[in-house]
């Protein structure tokens, strides 16, 4: 008892130290004398009057005293109205870490009795240091007479100052009063405001109780990065945010009785990533608008219902803004498709004209995409590589693995996105995506061009589309024209300028689109010999093939009542034929099926055979080893007996007994081997045929015995059946029968 005591006096020791030194890294050394208050409003009132007198770290000690101590860890209304006092007098001298410190406090104390007025203490805190921020920017303002937007050109808010730029900020004179405007007056506010922001997201992360309140923080610190320009907070905004979820969803044994996030809580998360997706595409982080798009797809694996359609709406036209900006027009298009269908299938679906205009997008921007080459790159790595990266993109976004310019057009026609789409823009889409292309196409697609790029929601498609349209006007001279004109060319296609044109060309011979060469001394565009006429053979097949389609289909129009009237005399010439053969087929198929019938019973018959021979091969088998074993018995049996004929005149040797009692006895020893033996017999399989075989053996050996014995073998026997009974009745009859 005595060293337990001593043990806990220990750990008061240890906590009280412990509990001083924090004090100590939060407060000046003079002011971290704990103060006791039997009541919080008595340290209430005792703060307010050393904050009227100016004295504000002793008052914010005090207020940290009531919070820090285990009588007052009960909540009571109270304690709300000291923990705001706290937060205000921590926001007006911008004490980071005394307000993270008495926020944790004030959650243990409120986290099990009221949790509403720990959201609404939280509310509070954000919205004095947003306060603060916007005094300290008009004051700034009118310091130096310069807007806002100009006043946040600094890099990093958590940035230390080097002794090197306090030095220059000392000499610097009055050209770097704005320098000291913002090291005295904004960066200090902005970055509290920052501190404000993640302060309360690490308070909230794992509190199942406020998620609402964690997504109204993280959209009004996504709000604070996009108004002040905070790129760099923005990252590490969403790496904690990052880290948020991970630590929520990992599986850890230390803490195995730990939920997992319920589906509303996940909800919350994906709603949130999906404002980090719109910040950042508004601030044209494209990076970090990538990653928030892998975010989003692990969170809807995690997810067991789908996402809300109206949130999905917005999440593909962002990311048809990302792609667009990253120059993938294939996975553009495929967001606005999506867009469009999510969209249409939403409850209060958007008005006919916004449906009309999603579809119409959609559709160009389907055009828009490059048309690419069937043949295969001979760089198989760089392919490959390619081609994986696409391949895992479309299964993160749910797209065909399999998406080409080719399939996504097939699948605008199928449905309906055509038919939706602005008359114009169906137009458009019959000029270019025809099999044969007049040479006259620029002038017919000019007008539609310039009507789409005077709209607002079409006209970043402008270029693209020209380029589609120079693309098949140079394709159809290759068909043409081994040799044309460079300002034939330039003249025929009015949609692009000759440079442009140009371009487009040397792009077109590297995807192996076209095959045509500029040579500008003889100022004409040239053919490869072997591509062109491989070209005009293909084509020659192609015009062929497609002449005598068109021959066939005239001939069959004309001979159209002689054709009928052959095909009835042929289709009654078939049915007599039919007739009469219709009996004879019969008898054929009686006279097989009696085939197979016989041959069934031939395949039975010598199954059954082979089934029979099976047995008597088994049944042999079976009775040379019976006699191979009952030979080792017998074989066994006379060597045994050899033994013991030994060992029995070696006996008599030794003994010296007279001849009669030596055949008396060698007759009962006889029995007794026989009877040994007979024993073994009996339990065998075939048990009449041995026993008869020991049984002569035993006569014979008697015999011979007997023989030995004495003179004849009557008397031998006699003598034998006297020893025995006499044995039978005293210990010495064998000598008296003898």
């Amino acid at each position: 008892f005595f060293f337990s005591c001593v043990e806990v006096a220990r750990a008061s020791r240890a906590a009280a130290k412990s509990c001083r030194e924090r004090a100590r890294r939060t407060y000046p050394a003079p002011l971290c004398l704990m103060q006791h208050f039997q009541k919080p409003e008595n340290a209430l009132r005792r703060a307010d009057e050393l904050y009227a007198v100016g004295q504000k770290e002793p008052a914010l000690v005090a207020l940290h005293d009531v919070l820090s101590s285990k009588r007052h860890r009960t909540w009571q209304p109270m304690m709300e109205e000291v923990m705001k006092r706290f937060l205000t007098i921590c926001v007006e001298m911008r004490r980071g870490k005394a307000s993270k410190d008495g926020l944790i406090q004030y959650r243990i104390i409120c986290q099990q009795m009221n949790v509403n007025s720990l959201e609404a203490v939280l509310r509070h805190f954000m919205q004095l240091a947003h306060e603060g921020a916007q005094a300290a920017l008009e004051l700034a303002e009118k310091t130096i007479s310069d807007k806002v937007a100009n006043l946040l050109d600094f890099d990093d808010l958590e940035a230390e100052e080097t002794p090197e730029s306090l030095m220059l900020a000392t000499i610097g004179g009055s050209a770097d009063s704005k320098k000291r405007t913002d090291r005295l007056l904004v960066t200090p506010a902005l970055k509290f405001l920052w501190e404000a922001y993640r302060t309360v997201l690490d308070i909230l992360r794992n509190n199942s109780k406020l998620e609402e309140l964690y997504r109204d923080t993280a959209a009004k610190a996504f709000e604070f990065c996009k108004t002040y320009k905070r790129a760099v907070e923005f990252r590490r905004l969403c790496e904690i945010l990052r880290n948020h979820i991970h630590s929520q969803t990992k599986v850890d044994p230390k803490w195995k009785d730990r939920e997992p996030p319920t589906p509303e809580a996940l909800q919350v998360h994906l709603e949130t990533r999906f404002g980090q997706l719109a910040t950042a595409v508004e601030m044209e982080l494209w990076q970090e608008a990538y990653r928030t798009v892998e975010d989003v797809h692990a969170l809807t694996l995690l997810m067991k219902k789908p996402p809300k359609p109206s949130s999905m709406a917005s999440y593909h036209a962002q990311l048809a803004q990302v792609f667009w900006v990253a120059g993938n027009g294939l996975f553009h298009a495929y967001s606005l498709t999506r867009s469009y269908a999510t969209a249409k299938s939403l409850k209060a679906a958007p008005s006919e004209a916004e449906l009309t205009a999603l579809a119409s997008r959609a559709v160009l921007a389907a055009l828009s995409v490059p048309p690419s080459s069937p043949v295969l790159d001979l760089n198989l790595l760089e392919y490959d590589l390619e081609h994986e990266k696409t391949k895992r993109m479309a299964q993160m976004l749910s797209f065909p693995s399999t998406a080409s310019r080719a399939t996504l057009l097939a699948e605008v026609v199928a449905s309906g996105l055509l038919e939706a789409a602005a008359p114009e823009v169906r137009e458009l889409h019959a000029l270019v995506e025809r099999k044969q292309v007049p040479l006259d196409l620029a002038a017919a697609a000019a007008p539609v061009l310039a009507k789409l790029a005077a709209s607002d929601a079409c006209g970043q498609y402008d270029l693209p589309l020209r380029r589609l349209v120079a693309l098949r006007m140079l394709q159809q001279m290759e068909r043409l024209y081994l040799t044309i004109s460079i300002d034939k060319a330039a003249d025929a296609i009015t949609v692009l300028q000759w440079p442009q044109i140009e371009a487009l060309l040397v792009w077109a011979v590297k995807k192996d689109l076209v095959s045509l060469r500029i040579d500008y001394k003889l100022g004409q565009l040239n053919q490869q010999r072997n591509k062109a006429d491989a070209a005009a053979s293909s084509e020659v097949r192609e015009s062929l093939a497609g002449f005598a389609s068109a021959l066939d289909a005239v001939n069959q129009h004309l001979r159209s009542a002689d054709l009928e009237k052959h095909a009835a005399e042929t289709r009654a010439r078939l049915q007599e034929a039919i007739g009469k053969s219709l009996e004879e087929e019969h008898q054929k198929v009686l006279a097989r099926r009696l085939v197979i019938e016989r041959r069934k019973e031939e395949q039975e018959r010598l199954a059954m055979e082979e089934d029979k021979e099976k047995s008597r091969l088994k049944a042999q088998r079976q009775r040379a080893e019976e006699e191979e074993e009952k030979a080792k018995r017998e074989k066994k049996k006379a060597k045994k007996k050899g033994k013991k004929d030994k060992q029995r005149e070696k006996k008599k040797a030794l003994a010296g007994e007279p001849p009669a009692a030596k055949a008396a006895g060698g007759s009962e020893e006889e029995e007794e081997d026989n009877s040994e033996e007979e024993q073994p017999a009996a339990s065998s399989s075939s048990a009449s045929a041995p026993a008869a075989s020991g049984a002569g053996g035993s006569s014979a050996g008697g015999s011979r015995s007997g023989g030995s014995g004495s003179a004849g073998g009557a008397s031998s026997s006699a003598a034998a059946q006297g020893g025995r009974a006499v044995g039978a009745g005293s210990p010495s009859g064998g000598e008296a029968g003898a």
